[in-house]
């Protein structure tokens, strides 16, 4: 038998075991978005149910209070269960997140309202939003690892890109499951129990996401790096923690320089954008309409260009994605305001198109930046930190608007990190030049 046949026999005894660790990987980030999704839609009923109704603008502002807190408390996440996947084993902290997301998530159904138990009610949110943001904190890089260990040489971006569509596949779901209940319930029934639903689907889904990582087998690049570490080293603490953060302080700092524009393009496409439309008018089922459009032109995209990153390396995608979106932004919220269809359509298309295509190698370098002994931690590091300031992008959208008195003051600040974040990558970037050459030389082999 010829060497060609043998590496297509080998390629096709691989596949349904690439699909599998794709499938379980994908489902835990799954999970934390549908639930990122579905509170936005349905923030409203939580509002009136979680807080005092003598003041409803208070209360609506306790209930994004609430939101917010999972943001802040995702390094926090990260810092714990990061050391579990560098430590232990990147499958395990895919079985701690997924488990401790669904948990949390379905509690949120499960709280009585406040008039029933008065101010236990938003505690007890607030401690379910918390764990959320624990779980949160370690999902994203310690699937990212798992993906990107456990991959061909020259299928690395093509497997990563699965998170990214998981994420906007998630969001969809969320956002119209949401929408069509809102619709298709009485008020009444939906304050009652309606919006409950969307949170408790999260417990089934769980479900369905342990079994499916239940076979799960750790990654090879995980072995042998266990294999070689030496018996007598010392469990991980705060001190490894921080010496992995000063060792890897230049990547993490390049990271933060584009990674951050990647958390602000997401906190446009899924929220802001929607926002606006609304704010100039727009009827709310066809703002809705153009967001569930643009979701789904996202996971076109990316299915599209995926695995671009693998054929002409990561910088010409972060580049060419960047400065896209830095000419379109503002464009975009332009044509947000004119209350058409067709054209509010078209200014959210030509954002999320270059979106979808940055998307893929801003997720992959949340651990390819790092060696693989804390590959994890520093990633998650990185990525929460910029998880974070775009957490804070409503308070900023809103700052900026009522300081300048301009709506476009807003798309003008993304334009601007998008800018910065070119620069970084331009400047500072440096494409994984021996993955690039074993990719190459792999996919060379397999033709």
């Amino acid at each position: 038998m010829s060497v060609e046949k043998v590496s297509r026999s080998q390629a096709a005894a691989e596949e349904p075991s690439l699909r599998r660790t794709v499938t379980a990987a994908s489902i835990g980030n799954f999970v934390e978005w549908y639930e990122f999704a579905v509170y936005g839609v349905v923030a409203a009923f939580i509002s009136n149910a979680m807080f005092p109704s003598g003041d409803p603008t208070a209360a609506m502002l306790n209930t994004w209070a609430a939101y917010g807190i999972a943001f802040l408390v995702r390094p926090v996440g990260g810092v714990l269960l990061a050391r579990l996947g560098d430590r232990y084993g990147r499958r395990h902290i895919l079985y701690v997140t997924i488990t401790l997301m669904s948990i949390a998530t379905f509690a949120i159904a499960l709280i009585p309202s406040f008039a029933t138990i008065g101010i236990a009610a938003p505690i007890l949110l607030i401690c379910a939003r918390i764990a959320q943001g624990i779980a949160a904190g370690g999902e994203l890089a310690g699937a990212a690892a798992f993906l990107y260990e456990h991959a061909p040489a020259h299928r690395r971006a093509r497997m990563i890109s699965f998170l990214g569509m998981s994420t906007f596949c998630a969001t969809v779901l969320g956002s119209t499951l949401g929408t069509v209940l809102t619709v298709a319930l009485p008020a009444e029934a939906m304050q009652s129990w309606g919006w409950r639903v969307v949170f408790a689907t999260a417990l089934p889904l769980g479900f369905v996401g342990l079994y499916i990582r239940r076979s799960l087998t750790e990654t090879p690049e995980f072995q042998q790096m266990h294999a070689q570490r030496d018996t007598t080293t010392a469990a991980p603490g705060s001190e490894s923690f921080w010496l992995a953060m000063r060792q890897n302080r230049r990547a993490i700092l390049l990271y933060l320089g584009f990674g951050t524009f990647y958390s602000i393009a997401i906190y446009v496409s899924v929220a802001a954008y929607l926002a606006y439309m609304l704010a100039n008018g727009f009827p709310k089922e066809a703002a809705l309409t153009i967001n569930t459009v643009a979701g789904l032109t996202i996971i076109v995209g990316i299915v599209l260009t995926g695995g671009l990153g693998d054929r002409i390396g990561r910088k010409p995608i972060l580049i060419g994605g960047a400065s896209a979106m830095a000419v379109a932004v503002v464009p975009t919220f332009l044509l947000g305001s004119t209350g058409t269809f067709a054209l509010g359509l078209l200014g959210a298309l030509i954002f999320v198109i270059p979106l979808s295509v940055f998307l893929t190698p801003a997720v992959i370098n949340v651990v390819e930046l790092f060696p693989a002994k804390v590959r994890v931690t520093a990633g998650t590091a990185a990525f929460n930190l910029t998880v974070i300031i775009g957490g804070f992008m409503p308070f900023v959208a809103v700052w900026l608007t009522e300081a300048t008195g301009s709506h476009l003051a807003f798309p003008a600040f993304v334009a601007a990190m998008a800018i910065l974040a070119l620069a970084v990558v331009v400047v500072w970037y440096r494409e994984p030049e021996a993955d690039l050459a074993s990719t190459q030389a792999e996919g060379e082999g397999r033709r």
